[in-house]
């Protein structure tokens, strides 16, 4: 038989830091998307037009990619933190299923 012991405020815990995880990437990836573009374009001038236009596509779909992990890690964090009230609504629960057939325990 497995033992599984779960200690939900540890699991809060992870998906708090989830959240944060989740926040920074995203902030990160708008300003850099930012950054990066904006100093591209005055260093190509008109020259660089048609470099510029796949440069700025290829940022968009970086962009997009790092909009998908953020979207990932704050999905892990709301699952965290419903996998924690979960597991103790599941152990009250329990608790007073054992404590209705064994009074007193």
């Amino acid at each position: 038989m497995n033992n599984v012991h779960v200690v939900p405020d540890a699991v809060r815990l992870y998906g708090s830091e989830s959240a944060a995880m989740a926040a920074g990437i995203a902030t990160t990836a708008g300003v850099d998307q930012a950054a990066t573009v904006g100093f591209a374009v005055p260093a190509f001038g008109l020259i660089g037009q048609e470099f510029l236009i796949a440069f700025a596509y290829a940022q968009a779909n970086h962009l997009s990619s790092v909009a998908e992990l953020a979207a990932v890690h704050a999905g892990t964090a709301l699952t965290a933190h419903q996998a924690a009230a979960s597991y103790e609504l599941t152990d009250a629960g329990s608790a007073a299923n054992i404590g209705a057939v064994n009074p007193g325990s």
